[in-house]
């Protein structure tokens, strides 16, 4: 019974032991300037909005006052973290150019526009004396970023260094329901100009901290319509945000291979052009802060192993003296591996510098709301020993708080180490341009004649936009290709006067590594749950013939260095499809999720592929579709089950509306409903029906041809039912079955698909399928005479040979004999039976890039099937054949089969 006193003495000798080191820490390191006044009236705020004092730190729970400086407070009436308010991606900027205007502090530059048109800006904050000498500081750390100016030598590089001031750029809110980053960043920048804490002067004269606040600004500002619907009708349950940028959602933070959107070229320029070496990207997901900069494995086959001793460092820094400060819930490590080069934050470490993420505890909005974790997120482990707490009261100020708190501590221990950060990052810059003579390749070649020269035009343009440098051949030339599979020896290969050659000893030779480069996750990996794509090889992908050559050779080939954009041929010649007449062409979405279909959308833009934007409550609504179109894409939706696509969301409660109205002026561009919540319904499926069987062409993949063989819309087309399979993300070989479908115009007899789980399909000539139907390869001889191959004779009369049981393909339906198909409902007409056009290749020949396990169960199966449903039909697509702008070289079959809607039989 005396235990507990003890015990609770124990406890509050701990909390007094824990909050000594604190305020120790605080004292020593980051100790405010005792003669600079504070703003009390700001602090206050900050004070109110933080729910619990472990959720702030000494280096944000006051704010020092300026005379002249502006906070957020005085310029938008909020403090940062304010609850009930967020901000317009207007009053972001409008703050941060009224911190221009007062402080030399700080500078504003414009850096692009997003699709929407709206503006991006980063911030740059440091020294005045900084500021003014931008440009002779860049000169400086664009020759440590190519070492080639400095003729690679290592003392001119040193001199460079001791005269170079680091850049660490700061991003946030690319997720749009990530709402934090905007005003934390908003009030760092005020920080750093403002304070005087000598922790702060040594940032502010070692650091220029670059900023960009929003990132997905065309989402942030639907996002604050929609939190503002939700606050002026507070008991009503609100649409989730459906459209963040104008094409896609949380994809846009998986676009750092294909450079397709606006924000992720942005970034990249501003990262690249400014010779950053942080950049450093703010998530909002997972309590209380995860610095997920260390990861997991496995990392990225092609990063500098400098990087990872970097992410090491920074991250576990962050952990210890965030812990040591009293903050619950700091994290490093955790399951995020940091294999796939897609993410905003990797345009870094694939050009030689260091990537880095937060996610921390948003409440998507600003309510102050108890929030109650999930076991798993306050769960004691060895990478996580301060977890965070099972229940909290949690505030958009928290969430502020450590957001600031981690990057402040970061720029910090960055200020302190700048020389070793600068000399590592010229250290990698001269390691990948010495890459031929270390881990190789020594370049990549594309030939001038190449037959799809419109999507390699496209693969160029990714390269250029990764900043890669390419060059043509001035003659023709040969390189000694290695031994291979295919080839037992080395082997000749002469390319022709033009062919490009993306070199290896350049600064950014590991970008185009790791996208040209074929890519291999071990099933038997002990991360056993990626946490995206596991291959994306894009030669492959883009159907073009990317030769990788270890032969130095190559090197000494007369060559020049492009000095403009490789030009891109427009319309559909730019993914090699002939012109030809368009159809009426509609775009189907669902209000259940917009995403996936934005890629689609995405591709029919850049294509000049006019459309209709409908959704599925437009076709309940429409009636006869047939006389509007001739073919309906519905594109993947993300798992959606016929149910869902059919009922839509549950209708209980009132309307969740999408539309454009005063209170929500951004919302509705796209498209738009008064209540998000119904879905096609039953009169939108028999629509959709009726206008198949009058002749139209539905296209469809992944969950929507689900959907399209569960509703009758595939007759003899089902889903291949797996038990050990495992697929996630991957680049999987197929081979074409129908070459006289028009769909197969300008392929030759192989194409590589995208897989995202693996799907495939199994044909039939009955509406019920083959099971039970007997064939040779299931059926076994019976017990009797002979051996396990010889035939059971029957004693007392003739033998009599029996039929030969068919031996089918794994795509091919089994064929029907005349007593199975005799007066039998199930049989499909001859004419209206499943064609496939794509079946995947053998388990051998399966995998091309990424995870593939138990492979057999999707080998040559069907991948791309070609249904009939009356007089129309139903184009199924296993996998997703127009997927984050990497996937160009199967585009052709979706617009292939839009050219020839209406002559699809071919010489079926």
């Amino acid at each position: 019974m005396r235990l507990l006193p003890c015990l609770a003495g124990f406890a509050l000798a701990a909390a007094s032991l824990a909050g000594h080191a604190a305020d120790t820490l605080a004292a020593s390191s980051y100790a405010r300037d005792p003669n600079q006044p504070v703003d009390q009236a700001y602090t206050a705020q900050i004070g109110k909005f933080t729910t619990d004092p472990a959720f702030n730190s000494p280096l944000t729970d006051y704010l020092p006052a300026s005379p002249t400086v502006p906070t957020p407070l005085k310029v938008l009436g909020h403090i940062a973290g304010a609850a009930d308010w967020l901000p317009y991606s207007a009053d972001v900027y409008h703050y941060f150019r009224a911190l221009e205007a007062a402080s030399p502090r700080v500078k504003v530059f414009s850096i692009g526009r997003t699709e929407e048109g709206r503006e991006m800006i980063a911030v740059a904050v440091a020294d005045e004396s900084l500021l003014a000498n931008l440009k002779a500081n860049d000169a400086r750390l664009a020759q440590l970023a190519d070492p080639r100016t400095i003729g690679m030598d290592d003392g001119k590089a040193d001199a460079l260094i001791g005269q170079a001031t680091p850049v660490y750029y700061l991003t946030g809110t690319i997720h749009s329901t990530e709402t934090g980053a905007p005003t934390a960043l908003m009030e760092l920048a005020y920080r750093l100009a403002v304070d005087e804490a000598p922790y702060i002067r040594n940032i502010r004269s070692h650091v220029i901290t670059l900023i960009t606040p929003i990132v997905e600004v065309d989402g942030r500002d639907r996002m604050v319509d929609l939190y503002n619907w939700h606050k002026a009708h507070p008991d009503q349950d609100f649409p989730r945000l459906l459209y963040w940028g104008h094409y896609v959602a949380h994809d846009n933070n998986r676009d750092a291979m294909g450079m397709t959107l606006a924000l992720t070229r942005n970034v990249a320029d501003t990262y690249i052009g400014w010779h950053a070496q942080v950049l450093h990207d703010l998530h909002e997901s997972v309590p209380f802060l995860y610095d997920n900069t260390v990861g997991d494995g496995p990392y990225n086959a092609w990063i500098d192993p400098i990087l990872t001793g970097e992410w090491q460092q920074l991250g576990w820094d962050n952990v210890q003296k965030m812990t040591r400060l009293g903050m619950p819930g700091v994290f490093t490590h955790g399951d995020f591996d940091t294999w796939s080069p897609g993410y905003l934050m990797f345009i870094a470490a694939m050009h030689n510098g260091i990537s880095r993420l937060y996610e921390t505890f948003g409440n998507d909005g600003a309510d102050t709301r108890k929030r109650v974790l999930d076991p798993s997120d306050y769960r004691r482990t060895w990478y996580r020993p301060n977890p965070p707490l099972p229940e909290v009261t949690w505030s958009q100020r928290d969430n502020n708080n450590y957001e600031q708190t981690g990057v402040l501590i970061a720029l910090d221990y960055f200020a302190h180490n700048g020389q070793t950060f600068l000399k590592n990052f010229y250290l990698k810059a001269k390691r990948s341009i010495q890459k031929p003579d270390e881990a190789g390749p020594a370049a990549y070649v594309l030939s001038a004649d190449e037959k799809r020269s419109g999507t390699q035009a496209r693969l160029l343009r990714v390269m250029e936009r990764q900043h890669v440098e390419i060059s043509r051949a001035g003659a023709p030339f040969s390189v000694t290709l290695p031994a291979s599979d295919d080839q037992k020896k080395p082997q000749t290969r002469r390319f022709p006067a033009g062919s490009y050659v993306i070199r290896m000893d350049q600064p950014y030779s590991r970008v185009a590594d790791a996208l040209l480069d074929r890519q291999y996750w071990s099933p038997k990996d002990p991360q056993q749950h990626p946490y995206d794509d596991t291959g994306w090889s894009m030669g492959d992908l883009f159907d073009v013939e990317v030769v990788r050559v270890t032969d130095p050779d190559v090197l000494k080939v007369p060559m020049t260095k492009l000095d403009r954009p490789v030009e891109v041929p427009s319309g559909l010649a730019g993914v090699d499809v002939p012109a030809a007449r368009l159809p009426r062409v509609a775009l189907m979405h669902t209000w259940l999720d917009t995403q996936t279909e934005g890629w689609w959308r995405m591709a029919l833009d850049e294509l000049g592929v006019r459309y209709d934007y409908i959704s599925t409550q437009d076709v309940s609504r429409m009636g006869d579709l047939r006389s509007r179109y001739d073919a309906i894409l519905f594109a993947p939706i993300g798992g959606a089950s016929l149910r869902q696509i059919v009922d839509g969301l549950p209708m209980w409660g009132k309307p969740q509306p999408w539309q454009t109205t005063a209170l929500t002026p951004n919302l509705g561009r796209i498209d738009s409903t008064p209540d998000i919540r119904p879905g096609l319904g039953g009169a939108g499926l028999a629509s959709l029906k009726r206008f198949v069987h009058e002749g139209g062409l539905l296209i469809t993949a992944e969950d929507t041809a689900r959907f399209a063989i569960e509703a009758g819309l595939a007759p003899g087309v089902f889903v291949t039912p797996t038990a050990k399979l495992k697929v996630v993300g991957s680049v999987l070989q197929a081979d074409f079955v129908d070459h006289d479908s028009p769909m197969a115009q300008g392929y030759g007899d192989h194409l590589a698909l995208y897989s995202a789980e693996g799907q495939s399909f199994t044909v039939s000539n009955l509406l019920t399928g083959d099971h039970h139907l007997p064939n040779a390869k299931d059926t076994e001889r019976p017990t009797g005479r002979g051996g396990p191959h010889d035939a059971d004779v029957p004693e007392g009369r003739p033998f009599a040979a029996p039929p030969a049981l068919p031996d089918v393909k794994p795509w091919q339906a089994m064929p029907l004999n005349v007593d199975q198909a005799w007066n039998n409902p199930w049989v499909i007409p001859q004419q209206l039976r499943p064609r496939v056009i794509l079946r995947f290749a053998d388990a051998k020949r399966l995998l091309v890039s990424g995870l593939l396990d138990g492979g057999g169960e999707m080998a040559e199966r069907a991948a791309v099937v070609d249904a009939r449903y009356g007089k129309g039909h139903v184009l199924l697509f296993a996998g997703n054949p127009i997927w984050r702008g990497e996937t160009m070289g199967s585009y052709p079959l979706v617009l292939n089969a839009l050219t020839h809607f209406d002559r699809l039989d071919g010489k079926r």
